[in-house]
């Protein structure tokens, strides 16, 4: 593999491109690149997700498949119609690979997607145990012998396909496409940012607890997790950490409401979305120190 440059500081991201990640974004002309194959590309994206997407979840209906697990099963094999829509799209639609959607290099790092997963956990735990500290109302233990094992082995097969799949698109798709129109790299974070945002304004947390402070929740991981793909110049990094943040909060620290419906070790009476905004930004510049901070001597 070919010497990488090291990847640039956060604020100096937003001011220009690293080598790294001009490579990611100009693996988009590869294919064909015309403005009406991505307005179809998304249309087909999108009806795939929010309309065949419910597919699976009627169909577990009409089995008499109504039980809490198979409506985790249904939520996520909807993102299943989503992965199919998109390999329409960029196979037939761009004529281009899957593949050039992650990385520039021949081969996924996958030692790069555990190092994301690793790192966010360690950070999502010290969250989860300085809200218990602050406030040792809020969490109770929930651990249920006798169903946990079940999503257990659900989220750990289904939820990681899940981020991966949305990572694939926000991260992969938009933001290379995005580059198309502009190399302006804060552009491409906050507009694709803002893509990811949208559909999330579905979850029942946005009823309970407001559409603003919602919407600056998923405005946030979307950032995070766009900085660290435009960083690194590829979504190894970003996959794992998405995956660990939905797998963490499935099984480890739920809270009632989520619309991550699961059995988890412990479960938050109530969602508090300030305190998450909060640790999510400061999440966000320790997640990007801690992994980029040697990039220049021993380069990720």
């Amino acid at each position: 593999m070919p010497a990488r440059t090291a990847p640039l500081s956060p604020i100096t991201l937003f001011k220009m491109l690293s080598p790294q990640t001009e490579r990611f974004l100009d693996l988009a002309r590869q294919g064909r690149n015309e403005w009406w194959r991505y307005l179809l590309g998304a249309a087909i994206i999108a009806f795939s997700w929010l309309v065949l997407g419910h597919v699976p979840y009627f169909l577990l209906l009409l089995a008499g498949l109504s039980d809490p697990p198979f409506d985790f099963i249904a939520i996520n094999l909807s993102i299943l119609m989503m992965l199919a829509g998109l390999a329409v799209t960029v196979k037939w639609i761009h004529q281009r690979s899957l593949h050039s959607l992650i990385t520039p290099e021949n081969r996924i790092d996958w030692a790069r997607v555990a190092r994301g997963a690793v790192v966010w956990a360690v950070l999502a735990a010290a969250v989860a145990g300085i809200e218990h500290l602050v406030y040792p109302e809020r969490y109770y233990l929930s651990f249920n012998p006798g169903r946990l094992p079940v999503y257990f082995a659900l989220v750990l097969v289904l939820t990681p396909l899940q981020c991966a799949v949305e990572e694939l698109v926000f991260r992969g798709y938009a933001m290379q496409g995005l580059g198309l129109l502009t190399r302006c790299p804060l552009a491409i974070a906050v507009l694709s940012s803002v893509a990811f945002t949208m559909p999330h304004l579905l979850n029942p947390e946005v009823h309970e607890h407001g559409a603003a402070i919602m919407a600056a929740n998923y405005f946030a991981i979307g950032m995070l997790l766009a900085t660290v793909a435009l960083r690194d110049g590829r979504l190894e990094l970003a996959i794992g950490l998405h995956a660990m943040n939905n797998v963490f909060l499935a099984l480890v620290a739920n809270y009632e409401g989520s619309a991550l419906a699961t059995e988890s070790v412990f479960t938050a009476r109530e969602l508090d979305p300030l305190y998450s905004l909060v640790t999510l930004v400061i999440g966000t510049f320790a997640f990007h120190w801690w992994i980029f901070r040697h990039a220049s001597e021993n380069p990720i």
